[in-house]
């Protein structure tokens, strides 16, 4: 999802490619120490895991006891399955939940937001959370650091990119796209003195 956001959002992935210009340099691979200083890179993974969760139906949970929720009553055994989609799309906790605004993770300087809402939950919550949250917040962010470090993305002359609409199921499917990756200058003037 994040590569096809970033193709529809050039001005992203331009604002991302200028942070790690200027917080990683070209003399060097990004690492995982640099995501406390790459507040932009994280708010558009956080963002993307927003608009576009994985799994937009969280595994069902039971009740292990008698319990309400506002004015609705749930009795012990009921299975609740939780729709993320749903809540990552209230308007009632996020301004114009429709649109991608990698912004809204960060403050009005520049500092990362980890959660703006008590409703983002891309992963879940409780003893239920997703226990591969931590290895794929490391993986994203490496993935597109990497690549945005050393590539930039746009679409292959005569392709038209499909709207980011994904197939429901157990996990949102992408639709099928095809990008294309330009080695960027500073990294061609490298190729060229090696």
């Amino acid at each position: 999802w994040i590569v096809l956001y970033l193709l529809y959002y050039p001005e992203v992935q331009q604002k991302i490619q200028e942070e790690l210009d200027q917080k990683v340099g070209f003399n060097r691979h990004p690492v995982l120490a640099d995501r406390q200083h790459l507040n932009y890179l994280e708010a558009t993974i956080s963002e993307v895991l927003r608009i576009r969760p994985v799994a937009p139906l969280l595994i069902p949970h039971e009740a292990l006891a008698d319990t309400s929720i506002g004015e609705y009553h749930i009795p012990k055994g009921t299975e609740v399955v939780i729709n993320l989609w749903s809540i990552h799309h209230d308007e009632k906790e996020w301004e114009k939940p429709g649109k991608f605004n990698p912004d809204r993770f960060l403050d009005e300087d520049g500092n990362r937001i980890y959660s703006p809402s008590p409703s983002f939950l891309p992963f879940g919550a409780g003893i239920r959370v997703c226990l591969g949250e931590t290895l794929a917040k490391m993986e994203l962010f490496l993935f597109i650091a990497w690549i945005l470090q050393k590539f930039s993305l746009t679409v292959p002359e005569g392709d038209t990119l499909p709207e980011p609409e994904g197939k429901f199921g157990v996990v949102l499917q992408v639709p099928t796209y095809r990008v294309k990756a330009t080695l960027r200058e500073p990294w061609k003037e490298k190729v060229i003195e090696q």
